[in-house]
Order: C-alpha cells, then sequence, then structure tokens
C-alpha cells in the first residue's frame, strides 16, 4: 500500500516538474520581449520592444523594471508599466527610459510581457557589471575576445546556417559598411549580432565602433542589421568585425574586413624574398646532398594535426615546399598541439628543432601569411645545416 502511495507521489511530482519545464520553454514564442540597449558615455539608455509572432491580434501588458546596486550595496528600483494591443506580426516599442552608470554599479534590465490573464509569455533580461559578465565593460578584454573566436570558429560551422556579410561602399574619402545576415535555413531564428569597428588594429583603445542586437530573421531570408561610416585614410588601416551569436551564446556567423591592409605589402615582400630564394634553390645543390651513406630520404613532410585548419595548414606548406623543392634530408614535421584555453598551437619541427610556431586562425589569408612564414624560416634552417657542414668539412 505504501509502495503504491509513493509510486503515484512521484508520478505527481514528474509531471509537475514537466510542466513548469514546458511552461519556462513557451516565453517569447508567441510574443517575444526585447530589450534594446545602447551607452553613451556615462548613460544608458533602454528601449522596451515587443514583437507579435502570432497571425493573430494579441491585447498584452508589459513591465519594464530597472534595478541598481552600488558599490556600497544601496539598492534602487524603476519601473514602468502599460498595456496595449499587437496587430498581427507587429512590432512595437513599449517604454523608454534613461539611468545613470559607472563601472561600479550593478545593472539588471527585465521586461516582463503579460497576457490578458496575467500570464508571462515574453521575457527579456540584460545584467551589466555582474561578476561573472559584464556585458559593458567588453572592451576591456576585447583583444582576448577577438583570440577566443578563433577557437570556437574551429568547432562549429561558422556561416553554415546564417551567413554573416559586411557590405561596403565607398563615396569620396568615406567608406560606408552595412552589416546583413542571410539565413539559409527553413526557419526562423532570434540571433544577436555584434558589429565592431577597429582603428589601425583590434586593441582596446582603437574600438571604433561597437554595436550589437537581437534580431528576428525568416526563413531564406537576408537583412541589413547596422550601419557604419568611416573616413577612408590613406594608410590607415581600419579593422570590422561582425559576429553572429544563436541565445546561447554560440558563435554561428562571423565576417572580417580590413581597409588599408598594410599586410599586404608584407605578403608580397615575402613572395619577392621566396622567389629569390628558389631561384637560388634551383642554382645550387640539393641541402645535403653529397651524403656518402647511400639511400636517403629527402622532402618528408609528416602531418600531426587535430583540427580542420590545422589540416589546411598542412596542406599549404606541403605544396609550397614542394613547389619550391626545398627537398630536404631531415623530416619536417607539422604538429598541432593543446595551446591555452582551448586554443591550439601549430609547431612545425624539422628533425628534433622547432624551427617556428602560431597560434591557429580558421582564417585562410592567416594561415597563407603563416605559411609563408613557416617556408622562409624552414628553408633558412635547411641552408644552415648546409652551411654548417661544409663549415665542419673544411676543417
Amino acid at each position: 500500500m505504501f509502495l503504491c502511495e509513493f509510486k503515484k507521489t512521484m508520478v505527481l511530482i514528474i509531471v509537475f516538474f514537466f510542466a513548469i519545464n514546458a511552461y519556462s520553454q513557451s516565453y517569447n514564442t508567441q510574443v517575444e520581449a526585447r530589450l534594446i540597449v545602447t551607452q553613451d558615455n556615462d548613460i544608458i539608455n533602454i528601449k522596451g520592444v515587443a514583437i507579435n509572432k502570432m497571425q493573430l491580434s494579441k491585447s498584452i501588458s508589459y513591465k519594464l523594471s530597472v534595478f541598481k546596486t552600488d558599490k556600497n550595496l544601496n539598492k534602487s528600483k524603476n519601473e514602468q508599466s502599460g498595456q496595449l494591443d499587437l496587430n498581427a506580426d507587429q512590432q512595437k516599442d513599449l517604454s523608454t527610459t534613461s539611468i545613470n552608470f559607472d563601472q561600479d554599479t550593478k545593472v539588471i534590465i527585465l521586461l516582463l510581457i503579460f497576457d490578458s490573464t496575467d500570464n508571462i509569455i515574453g521575457k527579456d533580461r540584460i545584467v551589466y557589471n555582474d561578476n561573472e559578465d559584464n556585458t559593458l565593460n567588453i572592451k576591456k578584454n576585447i583583444a582576448e575576445k577577438i583570440e577566443d573566436i578563433s577557437v570556437k570558429i574551429s568547432a562549429q560551422l561558422v556561416n553554415n546556417e546564417v551567413e554573416a556579410k559586411i557590405e561596403t561602399a565607398q563615396q569620396n574619402d568615406f567608406t560606408t559598411i552595412k552589416a546583413t545576415a542571410f539565413n539559409k535555413t527553413e526557419i526562423t531564428k532570434s540571433l544577436i549580432f555584434k558589429l565592431m569597428v577597429f582603428d589601425k588594429e583590434e586593441s582596446v583603445g582603437n574600438l571604433l565602433e561597437d554595436k550589437k542586437q537581437r534580431f528576428i530573421i525568416s526563413a531564406n531570408q537576408k537583412i541589413e542589421l547596422a550601419e557604419a561610416s568611416f573616413n577612408s585614410v590613406e594608410d590607415q588601416p581600419v579593422i570590422c568585425v561582425m559576429l553572429i551569436y544563436d541565445l546561447d551564446n554560440n558563435l554561428i556567423g562571423q565576417d572580417r574586413v580590413v581597409y588599408n591592409d598594410k599586410s599586404n605589402l608584407d605578403i608580397e615582400n615575402k613572395q619577392k624574398l621566396l622567389e629569390k630564394l628558389t631561384e637560388e634553390q634551383a642554382n645550387s645543390k640539393d641541402v645535403n646532398r653529397d651524403k656518402r651513406d647511400g639511400l636517403e630520404l629527402k622532402g618528408i613532410v609528416v602531418e600531426d594535426t587535430k583540427t580542420k585548419p590545422g589540416r589546411d595548414f598542412y596542406k599549404l606548406f606541403y605544396s609550397l615546399y614542394t613547389q619550391n623543392n626545398i627537398n630536404g634530408n631531415k623530416v619536417v614535421t607539422i604538429k598541432e598541439v593543446l595551446a591555452l584555453g582551448r586554443n591550439t598551437k601549430i609547431e612545425v619541427i624539422v628533425g628534433d628543432d622547432e624551427i617556428f610556431s602560431f597560434f591557429v586562425r580558421p582564417s585562410l589569408e592567416y594561415l597563407t601569411k603563416m605559411n609563408d612564414y613557416a617556408i622562409i624560416n624552414v628553408y633558412k634552417h635547411f641552408k644552415k645545416l648546409e652551411n654548417e657542414s661544409k663549415t665542419i668539412k673544411r676543417y
């Protein structure tokens, strides 16, 4: 008897928790609550928006709350509420407010949307200066975040479902960029985009534009998300980075454009050096060709990689290695190892000597540039070994 009652109680508890879970997942399915927040110096501007995803009109009410806690743990609360009707597929501004902000104050912004029976059907929440996630302080570690992007890219299929694209237009000395997203799937998606524009380099003090916002994109739709303009000064690089995240903060789309990129000149100079080295190689003997101990294996490159970018680098290296007929008498190993966090690092090893290394980024342009460096260093190392061998023979 007791066992039977116990089973009934457990069934009721399980059903209860499933019901709660199902209800919690129903937020933002009929009407989405969205917070749009911008910062102007020490002022945060907040706007609450409601988006009706249904083909029917909805009567709703809302509550926009702002909670502040300063460094002395003094708390304050600002609250706005109202009622309105939403037409089918309509997006409507609910309320706006502005608050003072400093780096020592924790701010929680909460937007709730209720149906006609006061059930919560939409919710959005943003926290600033949380000990664990300081969103407004993103500039503090922007360089680390840019590096972390490459880690996430290597683990995911970026631009596979939703493609991020930076489009440009030039007018006189001004360049205008448009951040666009293209949904390649048959499913409507709710996502977050971030657009950053850097002056000269991707560092904390050089951030010119920093835009971030939630958006909804329909199946097979392409939309424009943001626009920015800057003065195109010759020989002054400008770097634009666009990122698209899902609501679990996974990176699913990325694009990066560099204007007035001086590194292209460096690549041209390296290419000229490579051509010179190739010509020199063709007019000289293979490295350590004059071995007298019979059969000698040359030109061997071994792959020991873990990720697709690592394999891509190996293919680039091996192709250029054979094209330049370097044909060294020591085994060259392209080895990929784990680095800090979830980063990986490529090590180019000749025999037992590490000649060159770099942190992996899944960009073909970047890998090609690193390949140029690697080939030059490997060639110079073999030439050094050849010269040392000749020196020893001379004595």
